[in-house]
């Protein structure tokens, strides 16, 4: 074989190493949680919701969460927060002539509200059972409503 022949064969190698990374590289999705558009979080606390965790505790490995929507949608959604502070104060300053986010943290575990309740929709109830890893901080639960790009908090 001359050196053309051994220059295609190096090249068709090159080519097919290059094909399977891409495959490689394209086979795993988006980490789910970076969907969350946590930037454009707001506040419409609304007064009939609710969220209650149990048992209460930083150490706990399953919880138990009851929540309820006066306004349901199949957008909703829990998140958890861990440290349990996620408001603005704890926002660093970036530049003071921009409006600083109104949630600087992302969950660190999240469920769609009508997960377990396919109803939920209809009565706007739900329970869910998670199971959590020890932070080393205390919790937080916080219903949510426009689903994960247009974040708004309904619970806490």
């Amino acid at each position: 074989m001359g050196e053309m022949g051994e220059s295609k064969c190096i090249f068709l190698a090159f080519l097919l190493v290059c094909s399977m990374l891409q495959i490689v590289c394209n086979s795993h999705g988006v980490q789910p949680l970076s969907k969350i558009a946590v930037h454009k979080a707001t506040f419409s606390l609304l007064d009939l919701a609710y969220i209650k965790a149990s048992p209460q505790g930083q150490n706990t490995e399953w919880v138990s969460v009851e929540y309820s929507s006066p306004m349901p949608s199949n957008d909703d959604w829990i998140g958890i927060f861990s440290p349990a502070n996620f408001s603005a104060s704890t926002c660093p300053e970036e530049n003071r002539r921009v409006y600083p986010p109104l949630l600087c943290s992302a969950p660190i575990k999240y469920q769609f509200a009508n997960y377990t309740n396919h109803q939920y929709k209809v009565n706007g109830k739900g329970f869910l059972r998670l199971q959590l890893i020890n932070q080393r901080s205390d919790f937080s639960f916080a219903l949510f409503s426009g689903g994960l790009s247009n974040v708004s908090s309904s619970s806490v």
